[in-house]
């Protein structure tokens, strides 16, 4: 991660000489006595963060679409995620796998146009000029002219969208969007003060999916087969989690549940226990490895791993300082608080203000969402199979949304509760120093194993 800090900061050419480097460091950890020998590991990796962010700004830079800016362009890639209109009545939606004049480029373009043919999946001609946006993904092509070269959607992308289909029959409305998102993340959907509710209020992950979501499918699954079919519940396990990610378009967020949820079944399905810090760590690599500019320009990838961090270091402690009784409760109330802690500061240096009613939602809101996705996909399935009895369960749930959305509308509005005052980066370091410090005490004490355990008793 320090490598990949500095090549991202400074500009520096890979030569054979870091190659000789590497193989110095390797025969010298292979010689040094086991004392040492994470002095010459450690710059090794140190190297390797370096060559890897350094090559991917090469590639990028080599294969840029920056060359077409400002100048009428036809382009051709793959539409991800769900299209959706906008304030302004533009159909919007996202293209990658680019290419320009049979040219293979890096980036993504978000386009906005009046058609709303298009769809996930498709294959699209776009030609229209390419301005530079400060929002991902960094293009954007308003205007622009589509041609569907192939409308034929993935196989998962049909599945995702007759799940859609038998959530409008069932719940309709933004109830079945809401639904809609926290079952596979699908955001664009949701009207925009909804949206804006969510994220004054803290509770914007609760519709960009997860690992949190992944969890519940995880543990739900390995209750249904581990006894009976272990192997075969690790096949099914594995399977769901990586076409589950694959279904939810792969966020940071959701890749590093996918890789951590997979280290942790085939550890246990052969009776071996993983250190969570190994988990994390592991994890932090081959996601760096697939993206080494998650870690400076990925939100998503930043805080997904520090409230993880957070909550795996402060959880434990919390829990001993809470009262007991009701368990599930304050179980809750511990995770929530400490992913508060270790993402706040973070949040209030990017954006500048942070509701600490947050927390609040997120601990009254959070025990229900299991439920919810439980309930709203039993709901989206009778949609489809029996579609005309399926609106009892629907008005249930549509009732239940609209009751939180009141809720959260009510907190949205208590300015009182806002802060507005960014920290220093001094204050920040201090604040990550002192939560260091908490983790290694929690570590030395022993309770992120006795809190593993316990996680491991409850799943």
């Amino acid at each position: 991660m320090l490598g990949i800090f500095q090549g991202y900061n400074f500009i520096y050419e890979i030569s054979y000489l870091w190659v000789i480097f590497i193989l110095i460091s390797i025969v010298s950890a292979i010689l040094a006595s086991n004392k040492y020998k994470f002095i010459p590991l450690v710059l090794m990796m140190f190297i390797l963060g370096v060559i890897c962010i350094t090559s991917r700004i090469n590639f990028i830079s080599q294969n840029s679409i920056s060359d077409k800016l400002f100048v009428k362009s036809k382009v051709e890639g793959v539409v991800i995620g769900d299209p959706y209109w906008d304030k302004d009545r533009n159909y919007v939606f996202t293209i990658t796998d680019l290419k320009v004049d049979g040219k293979s480029k890096a980036e993504s373009i978000k386009v906005k146009t009046f058609s709303s043919a298009v769809k996930e999946g498709n294959l699209v001609e776009v030609e229209g000029k390419l301005f530079p946006s400060l929002a991902k993904p960094g293009y954007v092509m308003s205007y622009a002219k589509i041609n569907i070269i192939n409308s034929t959607q993935p196989f998962l992308v049909q599945i995702k969208n007759k799940l859609y289909s038998g959530a409008d029959i069932a719940i309709g409305g933004e109830e079945a969007n809401f639904i809609k998102g926290i079952l596979v993340g699908a955001r664009s959907s949701l009207a925009q003060d909804y949206q804006e509710t969510l994220n004054s209020t803290g509770l914007s992950h609760v519709v960009a999916v997860s690992g949190y979501n992944l969890t519940i499918l995880v543990v739900i699954l390995q209750k249904l087969l581990r006894k009976k079919w272990a192997w075969g519940g690790l096949i099914i396990s594995l399977i769901v989690v990586w076409g589950f990610c694959l279904l939810t378009g792969g966020s940071a967020s959701i890749l590093r549940a996918a890789i951590m949820a997979s280290v942790f079944l085939i550890a246990s399905y052969y009776g071996r226990s993983v250190s969570i810090f190994v988990s994390i760590s592991l994890t932090a690599l081959i996601t760096l490895i697939i993206n080494p500019l998650a870690i400076a320009e990925d939100l998503g990838w930043q805080l997904s791993f520090l409230s993880l961090t957070g909550i795996v270091l402060l959880s434990p402690a919390l829990q001993k300082l809470l009262p007991k009784k009701p368990k599930l409760l304050f179980e809750i109330v511990s995770i929530t608080l400490a992913a508060q802690i270790a993402t706040v500061p973070y949040i209030l240096y990017i954006f500048g203000s942070y509701s600490t009613l947050a927390f609040l939602a997120n601990t009254i809101l959070m025990p229900f969402i299991p439920l919810l996705m439980l309930i709203g996909f039993i709901a989206s399935i009778l949609g489809l199979i029996l579609p005309g009895q399926s609106y009892i369960l629907g008005g249930y749930i549509s009732l239940l949304i609209k009751y939180i959305f009141d809720f959260l509308r009510y907190l949205q509005f208590q300015d009182a509760f806002k802060v507005s005052s960014p920290p220093s980066l001094f204050v920040i370091a201090l604040w990550y120093l002192f939560i260091l410090i908490i983790g290694l005490i929690v570590y030395n004490k022993g309770l992120v194993s006795s809190f593993q355990k316990h996680q491991e008793l409850v799943k």
